[in-house]
């Protein structure tokens, strides 16, 4: 039995396509992971989850992390404590605090010292290669986003 082996499609850098967002994808994991912060996949998804929704001014609890990715209440915060000082080796990227209303239940958010120990290092990876892959699609994007900021 013979098998073909799937080419990718051969993209030129003027339109957005799933390629060069995998690529991305893959360029921001390997930066997050040659941290050496992170163990598993797994940890690396809640990090940047929580670090998502810590951004947007609205951070999760244990419950709603768990939901948002659909992963187990306990292997959630197995993970979360992980990442936390107390219960990780090496610095702490995540943080649990106590609910301001509901002392039961826990915030996680990020460590402010987190966005300095990692630095844009993800980021930049990330946006490093979809230049590469969609070149001046991207520039103008940059360029259009920068001047209406401004």
């Amino acid at each position: 039995m013979t098998t073909t082996r799937r080419k990718r499609p051969n993209v030129s850098g003027s339109t957005f396509d799933i390629n060069g967002v995998r690529k991305a994808a893959i360029a921001m994991l390997s930066s997050a992971y040659r941290s050496e912060r992170f163990r598993t996949l797994a940890d690396i998804l809640v990090a940047m989850e929580v670090i998502d929704a810590d951004l947007d001014g609205q951070p999760h609890s244990m419950r709603s992390l768990s939901a948002k990715l659909e992963v187990p209440y306990t292997s959630v915060s197995r993970i979360v404590f992980g990442l936390t000082a107390e219960g990780g080796e090496g610095p702490g990227i995540l943080t649990l605090t106590t609910h301001p209303v509901d002392r039961r239940r826990k915030v996680i958010g990020v460590d402010p010292a987190a966005y300095k120990l990692f630095g844009k290092g993800p980021h930049q990876a990330a946006e490093r290669t979809m230049l590469d892959y969609y070149g001046s699609s991207v520039k103008s994007l940059k360029a259009k986003n920068g001047r209406s900021r401004n």
